[in-house]
């Protein structure tokens, strides 16, 4: 089959990106020692405590939240319309001018038109578009994806304590 100019560009460029890939990954390499670095010793902590393995002494993990399940919003239900999509007016006394009829300028009301009395409307909601549910940001992890937990092996100080 033959190949579209598009398809053929698109190749070139792929096969730049790998050549300059390439590059860079052999310039990194000269640039490594040959010796293998010193082992770093970390100083002994007192009494019968170690580092703890689980979060590498910091105190803290770092998880994926599991709230948001890796979208970083939530999905709640919208407020204005109590989840139900559309936005209700019940008939009655128009809240617009009062159930006067006349707006405070001396114009007639175009909610009621005159008439002191509202009529029963629905419509979709504006704030969820007919939906019922809106898209919030995370509260775990602000929209982040990950979180910050204490450690539950060490209890947070970083320092794990064998129980006796």
């Amino acid at each position: 089959m033959a190949k579209t100019p598009a398809q053929i560009e698109k190749q070139k460029r792929e096969a730049e990106k790998r050549k300059k890939r390439d590059k860079a990954i052999l310039k990194i390499a000269r640039e490594m020692p040959d010796d293998p670095a010193e082992e770093v010793v970390t100083p002994p902590i007192p009494g019968n405590g170690v580092k703890c393995l689980r979060c590498e002494g910091t105190g803290h993990l770092i998880l994926d939240c599991d709230i948001c399940k890796g979208q970083g919003k939530m999905v709640v239900r919208c407020r204005k319309c109590a989840g139900k999509g559309t936005y209700t007016q019940l008939a009655g006394p128009c809240s617009r001018c009062a159930a006067t009829g006349v707006l405070e300028d001396g114009t007639q009301c175009p909610r009621c038109k005159g008439r002191k009395l509202q009529l029963e409307f629905s419509s979709p909601c504006f704030k969820c578009s007919g939906t019922g549910t809106t898209k919030v940001a995370c509260k775990r992890c602000g929209g982040s994806l990950r979180y910050k937990s204490p450690c539950g092996n060490c209890g947070g100080t970083g320092i794990y304590q064998p129980k006796p």
